[in-house]
Protein backbone atom coordinates (compact mmCIF):
# COMPACT_ATOMS: atom_id res chain seq x y z
CA UNK A 1 0.00 0.00 0.00
CA UNK A 2 2.83 2.38 0.89
CA UNK A 3 4.48 1.71 -2.48
CA UNK A 4 1.25 2.53 -4.31
CA UNK A 5 0.82 5.76 -2.34
CA UNK A 6 4.37 6.84 -3.06
CA UNK A 7 3.99 6.07 -6.78
CA UNK A 8 0.69 7.98 -6.91
CA UNK A 9 2.32 10.99 -5.28
CA UNK A 10 5.07 10.95 -7.93
CA UNK A 11 2.47 10.84 -10.71
CA UNK A 12 0.52 13.72 -9.20
CA UNK A 13 3.74 15.69 -8.75
CA UNK A 14 4.67 15.12 -12.43
CA UNK A 15 1.22 16.23 -13.59
CA UNK A 16 1.42 19.31 -11.36
CA UNK A 17 4.88 20.17 -12.70
CA UNK A 18 3.71 19.95 -16.32
CA UNK A 19 0.67 22.09 -15.53
CA UNK A 20 2.88 24.72 -13.92
CA UNK A 21 5.25 24.66 -16.90
CA UNK A 22 2.39 25.19 -19.35
CA UNK A 23 0.92 27.93 -17.16
CA UNK A 24 4.28 29.73 -17.12
CA UNK A 25 4.57 29.83 -20.92
CA UNK A 26 3.90 33.39 -22.15
CA UNK A 27 0.72 33.77 -24.16
CA UNK A 28 1.50 37.17 -25.64
CA UNK A 29 4.40 39.18 -26.96
CA UNK A 30 5.76 42.54 -25.95
CA UNK A 31 7.94 44.34 -28.49
CA UNK A 32 9.72 47.39 -27.15
CA UNK A 33 12.09 49.51 -29.15
CA UNK A 34 14.44 52.47 -28.97
CA UNK A 35 15.53 54.06 -32.23
CA UNK A 36 18.13 56.81 -32.28
CA UNK A 37 17.35 59.77 -34.49
CA UNK A 38 13.60 59.29 -34.19
CA UNK A 39 11.07 61.53 -32.49
CA UNK A 40 7.36 60.97 -33.00
CA UNK A 41 7.21 58.94 -36.19
CA UNK A 42 4.63 56.18 -36.69
CA UNK A 43 5.84 52.59 -36.42
CA UNK A 44 4.10 49.76 -38.27
CA UNK A 45 4.53 46.00 -37.93
CA UNK A 46 3.42 43.64 -40.69
CA UNK A 47 3.37 39.89 -41.26
CA UNK A 48 3.63 37.96 -44.50
CA UNK A 49 0.79 36.01 -46.09
CA UNK A 50 1.65 34.26 -49.34
CA UNK A 51 4.57 36.61 -49.78
CA UNK A 52 2.53 39.78 -49.31
CA UNK A 53 2.80 42.12 -46.28
CA UNK A 54 -0.32 42.40 -44.12
CA UNK A 55 -0.63 45.11 -41.45
CA UNK A 56 -0.66 43.81 -37.88
CA UNK A 57 -0.43 46.92 -35.69
CA UNK A 58 0.57 50.58 -35.66
CA UNK A 59 1.84 52.79 -32.85
CA UNK A 60 3.42 56.21 -32.36
CA UNK A 61 6.96 56.66 -31.10
CA UNK A 62 7.59 59.06 -28.25
CA UNK A 63 11.17 60.32 -28.16
CA UNK A 64 12.24 57.36 -30.29
CA UNK A 65 10.59 54.78 -28.02
CA UNK A 66 7.73 52.46 -29.04
CA UNK A 67 5.89 49.43 -27.73
CA UNK A 68 3.66 46.73 -29.24
CA UNK A 69 1.72 43.98 -27.50
CA UNK A 70 -0.21 41.09 -28.99
CA UNK A 71 -0.01 37.35 -29.50
CA UNK A 72 0.85 34.85 -32.21
CA UNK A 73 -0.29 31.24 -32.59
CA UNK A 74 3.24 30.28 -33.62
CA UNK A 75 6.47 32.21 -34.27
CA UNK A 76 6.49 34.00 -37.59
CA UNK A 77 8.38 36.69 -39.48
CA UNK A 78 7.40 40.32 -38.95
CA UNK A 79 8.46 43.44 -40.83
CA UNK A 80 8.94 46.67 -38.88
CA UNK A 81 8.76 49.96 -40.77
CA UNK A 82 8.83 53.62 -39.79
CA UNK A 83 6.86 56.24 -41.70
CA UNK A 84 9.07 58.11 -44.13
CA UNK A 85 11.84 55.50 -44.01
CA UNK A 86 12.33 53.02 -46.83
CA UNK A 87 14.45 50.43 -45.05
CA UNK A 88 12.57 47.87 -42.92
CA UNK A 89 13.71 45.70 -40.05
CA UNK A 90 12.91 41.98 -40.30
CA UNK A 91 12.59 39.70 -37.27
CA UNK A 92 10.72 36.72 -35.88
CA UNK A 93 7.98 37.30 -33.33
CA UNK A 94 7.09 34.77 -30.68
CA UNK A 95 5.11 35.19 -27.46
CA UNK A 96 8.11 36.62 -25.63
CA UNK A 97 9.59 39.94 -24.64
CA UNK A 98 11.52 41.24 -27.63
CA UNK A 99 13.67 44.36 -27.60
CA UNK A 100 14.74 46.39 -30.65
CA UNK A 101 17.56 48.92 -30.73
CA UNK A 102 19.11 50.82 -33.62
CA UNK A 103 19.04 53.94 -35.74
CA UNK A 104 15.86 55.02 -37.48
CA UNK A 105 17.81 55.60 -40.70
CA UNK A 106 19.47 52.15 -40.62
CA UNK A 107 16.66 49.80 -39.68
CA UNK A 108 18.17 46.87 -41.57
CA UNK A 109 20.99 46.92 -39.02
CA UNK A 110 18.71 47.01 -35.94
CA UNK A 111 19.58 44.63 -33.11
CA UNK A 112 17.04 42.27 -31.53
CA UNK A 113 17.12 40.46 -28.22
CA UNK A 114 14.64 37.93 -26.87
CA UNK A 115 13.97 36.26 -30.24
CA UNK A 116 15.79 32.97 -30.75
CA UNK A 117 14.60 32.60 -34.34
CA UNK A 118 15.82 36.11 -35.19
CA UNK A 119 19.24 35.16 -33.87
CA UNK A 120 19.17 32.12 -36.16
CA UNK A 121 18.12 34.25 -39.13
CA UNK A 122 20.98 36.66 -38.47
CA UNK A 123 23.35 33.69 -38.26
CA UNK A 124 22.08 32.54 -41.65
CA UNK A 125 22.48 35.99 -43.22
CA UNK A 126 25.98 36.47 -41.87
CA UNK A 127 27.11 33.08 -43.16
CA UNK A 128 26.05 33.49 -46.81
CA UNK A 129 29.27 32.93 -48.80
CA UNK A 130 30.68 35.50 -51.19
CA UNK A 131 28.53 38.49 -50.18
CA UNK A 132 31.31 41.07 -50.24
CA UNK A 133 32.85 39.60 -53.40
CA UNK A 134 29.47 39.70 -55.15
CA UNK A 135 29.28 43.46 -54.63
CA UNK A 136 32.82 43.89 -55.95
CA UNK A 137 32.01 41.75 -58.99
CA UNK A 138 29.05 43.92 -59.90
CA UNK A 139 31.25 47.01 -59.91
CA UNK A 140 34.05 45.27 -61.84
CA UNK A 141 31.60 43.93 -64.41
CA UNK A 142 30.17 47.43 -64.95
CA UNK A 143 33.67 48.76 -65.60
CA UNK A 144 34.44 45.88 -67.99
CA UNK A 145 31.17 46.50 -69.79
CA UNK A 146 31.92 50.21 -70.16
CA UNK A 147 35.39 49.43 -71.53
CA UNK A 148 33.96 46.67 -73.81
CA UNK A 149 36.37 44.13 -72.33
CA UNK A 150 34.47 40.96 -73.23
CA UNK A 151 37.14 38.58 -71.92
CA UNK A 152 37.01 40.28 -68.53
CA UNK A 153 33.22 40.17 -68.55
CA UNK A 154 33.28 36.44 -69.21
CA UNK A 155 35.71 35.77 -66.36
CA UNK A 156 33.63 37.86 -63.96
CA UNK A 157 30.44 36.07 -65.00
CA UNK A 158 32.08 32.69 -64.39
CA UNK A 159 33.24 33.78 -60.95
CA UNK A 160 29.75 35.09 -60.13
CA UNK A 161 28.22 31.82 -61.28
CA UNK A 162 30.54 29.92 -58.95
CA UNK A 163 29.55 32.13 -56.01
CA UNK A 164 25.86 31.66 -56.79
CA UNK A 165 26.30 27.88 -56.79
CA UNK A 166 28.01 28.10 -53.40
CA UNK A 167 25.17 30.25 -52.09
CA UNK A 168 22.52 27.81 -53.33
CA UNK A 169 24.35 24.94 -51.62
CA UNK A 170 24.64 26.96 -48.40
CA UNK A 171 20.95 27.84 -48.53
CA UNK A 172 19.93 24.21 -49.01
CA UNK A 173 22.23 22.91 -46.27
CA UNK A 174 20.94 25.49 -43.80
CA UNK A 175 17.33 24.56 -44.54
CA UNK A 176 18.11 20.83 -44.21
CA UNK A 177 19.65 21.47 -40.78
CA UNK A 178 16.63 23.47 -39.57
CA UNK A 179 13.59 21.40 -40.56
CA UNK A 180 12.25 21.58 -37.00
CA UNK A 181 11.93 25.36 -36.65
CA UNK A 182 10.14 28.28 -38.27
CA UNK A 183 13.32 29.97 -39.49
CA UNK A 184 14.17 26.94 -41.61
CA UNK A 185 10.55 26.70 -42.71
CA UNK A 186 10.43 30.35 -43.77
CA UNK A 187 13.63 30.01 -45.80
CA UNK A 188 12.31 26.78 -47.35
CA UNK A 189 9.25 28.74 -48.48
CA UNK A 190 11.56 31.18 -50.26
CA UNK A 191 13.24 28.27 -52.10
CA UNK A 192 10.07 26.38 -52.98
CA UNK A 193 8.71 28.43 -55.94
CA UNK A 194 11.88 27.76 -57.97
CA UNK A 195 11.79 24.00 -57.39
CA UNK A 196 10.65 21.13 -59.54
CA UNK A 197 7.68 19.11 -58.30
CA UNK A 198 9.66 16.17 -56.87
CA UNK A 199 12.11 18.50 -55.12
CA UNK A 200 9.21 20.34 -53.51
CA UNK A 201 7.58 17.10 -52.40
CA UNK A 202 10.84 16.08 -50.73
CA UNK A 203 11.13 19.48 -49.05
CA UNK A 204 7.57 19.33 -47.72
CA UNK A 205 8.12 15.81 -46.39
CA UNK A 206 11.12 17.04 -44.39
CA UNK A 207 9.10 19.75 -42.61
CA UNK A 208 5.79 17.92 -42.18
CA UNK A 209 6.61 16.02 -38.94
CA UNK A 210 7.38 19.17 -36.92
CA UNK A 211 5.74 22.06 -38.80
CA UNK A 212 2.55 20.70 -40.41
CA UNK A 213 0.26 23.13 -38.55
CA UNK A 214 2.25 26.29 -39.27
CA UNK A 215 0.76 28.75 -41.75
CA UNK A 216 4.05 28.84 -43.69
CA UNK A 217 3.93 25.07 -44.16
CA UNK A 218 0.33 25.23 -45.38
CA UNK A 219 1.21 28.01 -47.85
CA UNK A 220 4.18 26.02 -49.14
CA UNK A 221 2.01 22.94 -49.55
CA UNK A 222 -0.49 24.97 -51.62
CA UNK A 223 2.26 25.45 -54.20
CA UNK A 224 2.01 21.75 -55.00
CA UNK A 225 -1.43 22.12 -56.59
CA UNK A 226 -0.43 24.04 -59.74
CA UNK A 227 2.70 21.90 -60.19
CA UNK A 228 0.70 18.68 -59.91
CA UNK A 229 -1.83 20.03 -62.42
CA UNK A 230 1.01 20.87 -64.79
CA UNK A 231 2.49 17.38 -64.34
CA UNK A 232 -0.87 15.81 -65.22
CA UNK A 233 -1.25 18.12 -68.23
CA UNK A 234 2.22 17.16 -69.47
CA UNK A 235 1.33 13.48 -69.22
CA UNK A 236 -2.01 14.07 -70.99
CA UNK A 237 -0.28 15.83 -73.88
CA UNK A 238 2.79 13.61 -74.25
CA UNK A 239 3.52 12.04 -77.62
CA UNK A 240 1.35 8.95 -78.00
CA UNK A 241 -1.50 10.34 -75.88
CA UNK A 242 -4.89 11.21 -77.36
CA UNK A 243 -5.07 15.00 -77.41
CA UNK A 244 -7.59 16.36 -74.86
CA UNK A 245 -10.78 17.39 -76.61
CA UNK A 246 -12.13 20.93 -76.39
CA UNK A 247 -14.90 23.12 -77.78
CA UNK A 248 -14.16 26.83 -78.20
CA UNK A 249 -15.74 29.87 -79.89
CA UNK A 250 -14.56 30.66 -83.42
CA UNK A 251 -13.76 33.97 -85.01
CA UNK A 252 -17.11 33.97 -86.87
CA UNK A 253 -19.13 33.50 -83.68
CA UNK A 254 -19.84 29.77 -83.91
CA UNK A 255 -18.03 26.94 -82.10
CA UNK A 256 -15.48 24.32 -83.13
CA UNK A 257 -14.61 21.02 -81.42
CA UNK A 258 -11.22 19.39 -81.85
CA UNK A 259 -12.61 15.87 -82.23
CA UNK A 260 -14.67 16.93 -85.26
CA UNK A 261 -11.43 16.79 -87.26
CA UNK A 262 -10.85 13.06 -86.64
CA UNK A 263 -9.87 11.24 -89.83
CA UNK A 264 -7.35 13.97 -90.77
CA UNK A 265 -3.89 14.97 -89.63
CA UNK A 266 -4.39 18.07 -87.46
CA UNK A 267 -2.01 20.76 -86.22
CA UNK A 268 -3.22 22.34 -82.97
CA UNK A 269 -1.42 25.69 -82.88
CA UNK A 270 -1.43 27.85 -79.71
CA UNK A 271 -0.60 31.46 -80.56
CA UNK A 272 -1.55 35.13 -79.98
CA UNK A 273 -1.63 38.32 -82.04
CA UNK A 274 0.92 40.00 -79.76
CA UNK A 275 3.41 37.08 -79.96
CA UNK A 276 6.09 38.01 -82.49
CA UNK A 277 7.57 34.47 -82.80
CA UNK A 278 4.02 33.24 -83.51
CA UNK A 279 3.49 35.84 -86.22
CA UNK A 280 6.84 34.96 -87.79
CA UNK A 281 5.89 31.27 -87.87
CA UNK A 282 2.44 31.87 -89.38
CA UNK A 283 3.73 32.08 -93.00
CA UNK A 284 5.26 28.61 -92.62
CA UNK A 285 1.94 27.21 -91.43
CA UNK A 286 0.14 28.98 -94.29
CA UNK A 287 2.52 27.36 -96.76
CA UNK A 288 2.09 23.89 -95.23
CA UNK A 289 -1.70 24.27 -95.17
CA UNK A 290 -1.83 25.22 -98.86
CA UNK A 291 0.39 22.30 -99.83
CA UNK A 292 -1.19 19.55 -97.72
CA UNK A 293 -4.79 20.54 -96.97
CA UNK A 294 -6.18 18.71 -100.00
CA UNK A 295 -4.31 15.58 -98.90
CA UNK A 296 -5.97 15.46 -95.46
CA UNK A 297 -4.19 18.08 -93.33
CA UNK A 298 -6.08 20.55 -91.11
CA UNK A 299 -5.04 23.30 -88.72
CA UNK A 300 -6.92 24.61 -85.71
CA UNK A 301 -5.31 27.71 -84.23
CA UNK A 302 -6.03 28.38 -80.54
CA UNK A 303 -5.49 32.01 -79.62
CA UNK A 304 -4.78 33.06 -76.04
CA UNK A 305 -5.52 36.70 -76.89
CA UNK A 306 -7.51 38.84 -74.47
CA UNK A 307 -8.25 41.46 -77.15
CA UNK A 308 -10.63 39.88 -79.68
CA UNK A 309 -10.31 42.80 -82.10
CA UNK A 310 -6.50 42.40 -82.20
CA UNK A 311 -6.94 38.64 -82.67
CA UNK A 312 -9.27 39.03 -85.64
CA UNK A 313 -7.06 41.72 -87.18
CA UNK A 314 -4.01 39.41 -86.96
CA UNK A 315 -5.98 36.56 -88.60
CA UNK A 316 -6.74 38.80 -91.57
CA UNK A 317 -3.25 40.30 -91.80
CA UNK A 318 -1.54 36.90 -91.75
CA UNK A 319 -4.00 35.26 -94.14
CA UNK A 320 -5.02 32.45 -91.78
CA UNK A 321 -7.84 30.68 -93.64
CA UNK A 322 -8.28 27.62 -91.41
CA UNK A 323 -10.32 27.22 -88.19
CA UNK A 324 -9.59 29.90 -85.62
CA UNK A 325 -10.72 29.60 -81.98
CA UNK A 326 -10.00 31.65 -78.88
CA UNK A 327 -9.34 30.26 -75.39
CA UNK A 328 -9.94 32.61 -72.48
CA UNK A 329 -8.74 31.90 -68.93
CA UNK A 330 -12.08 30.37 -67.94
CA UNK A 331 -11.85 27.70 -70.63
CA UNK A 332 -8.73 26.20 -69.04
CA UNK A 333 -7.58 24.81 -72.42
CA UNK A 334 -4.09 26.33 -72.18
CA UNK A 335 -3.63 24.71 -68.75
CA UNK A 336 -4.99 21.41 -70.05
CA UNK A 337 -2.26 21.43 -72.72
CA UNK A 338 0.46 22.55 -70.26
CA UNK A 339 1.14 25.70 -72.29
CA UNK A 340 3.87 27.81 -70.72
CA UNK A 341 5.05 29.61 -73.84
CA UNK A 342 3.85 30.25 -77.36
CA UNK A 343 3.95 29.29 -80.12
CA UNK A 344 3.25 25.71 -79.01
CA UNK A 345 2.01 23.16 -81.52
CA UNK A 346 0.77 19.57 -81.43
CA UNK A 347 0.51 17.41 -84.56
CA UNK A 348 -2.24 14.78 -84.29
CA UNK A 349 -2.79 11.66 -86.38
CA UNK A 350 -6.15 10.60 -87.79
CA UNK A 351 -7.19 9.04 -84.44
CA UNK A 352 -6.37 12.21 -82.52
CA UNK A 353 -3.10 10.95 -81.02
CA UNK A 354 -0.20 13.36 -80.59
CA UNK A 355 2.61 12.26 -82.90
CA UNK A 356 4.88 15.33 -82.78
CA UNK A 357 5.21 18.60 -80.87
CA UNK A 358 6.52 22.04 -81.74
CA UNK A 359 7.46 21.39 -85.37
CA UNK A 360 8.61 24.63 -86.98
CA UNK A 361 9.15 25.72 -90.58
CA UNK A 362 10.75 23.03 -92.76
CA UNK A 363 10.36 20.43 -89.99
CA UNK A 364 6.57 20.67 -90.22
CA UNK A 365 6.59 20.34 -94.00
CA UNK A 366 9.00 17.39 -93.87
CA UNK A 367 6.82 15.54 -91.38
CA UNK A 368 3.66 16.15 -93.41
CA UNK A 369 5.41 15.00 -96.60
CA UNK A 370 6.41 11.80 -94.79
CA UNK A 371 2.82 11.23 -93.68
CA UNK A 372 0.85 12.36 -96.72
CA UNK A 373 2.98 12.04 -99.87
Amino acid sequence: MAFKLIRMKKVLLAIFSVAMLVACQPKSYEITGTLEGATSERVIIKKLRKGQPVNVDTTEMVDGIFRFTGSVEAPELYILTVDGKQQPAVFFVSNDKINVTGNVDQLTEAKFTGSEMTDLLMQFNEGVPGQDRSKELQQEFQMAYMSKDQDKQKLLQEEMQSIMEDQRAYFKNFVDENVGNVCGLFLAGQMAPSMELEQMRELIAKFEPAMAEHVYFKEMKELLGPLEEYEKAQAATAEGAVAPDFTLPTADGSEATLSQFRGKYVLVDFWASWCQPCRKENPNVVKAFKEFNAKGFEVISVSVDRDEAAWKKAIEEDGLTWTQVIANDESGVAKTYAIQSIPSTFLLDKEGKIIAKNLRGDALEAKLAELLN
